[in-house]
């Protein structure tokens, strides 16, 4: 038998988004509310994910992150050997 109460899980918040995880009747609800000056958390969008897709959408994520840190990495590696052209003094 499943239970049909909601497990909530500790948001994701920066300053005007935030991310909130639940699971719920074997499903894995993800919202995304942004911050909106005298109204508050408004929700924007919500999905749904069935319970088999989890570790799917785990892989993806986690491959995702994966990827952009090594462009960021490559990016910042690329500025570190870049060269600094000095202006000339004509004192």
């Amino acid at each position: 038998m499943q239970s049909s109460l909601a497990t909530k899980f500790l948001p994701i918040v920066s300053d005007e988004k935030k991310i909130e995880v639940s699971l719920t009747d074997n499903q894995a609800i993800i919202k995304l509310s942004t911050w909106t000056e005298n109204l508050g958390w408004l929700c924007q969008k919500t999905l749904s994910i069935d319970a088999e897709m989890l570790d799917d959408l785990h892989r993806v994520i986690a491959s995702a992150r994966y990827r952009l840190n090594k462009q960021k990495a490559e990016s910042e590696e690329t500025i570190k050997d870049a060269k600094v052209l000095e202006f000339p003094s004509f004192a």
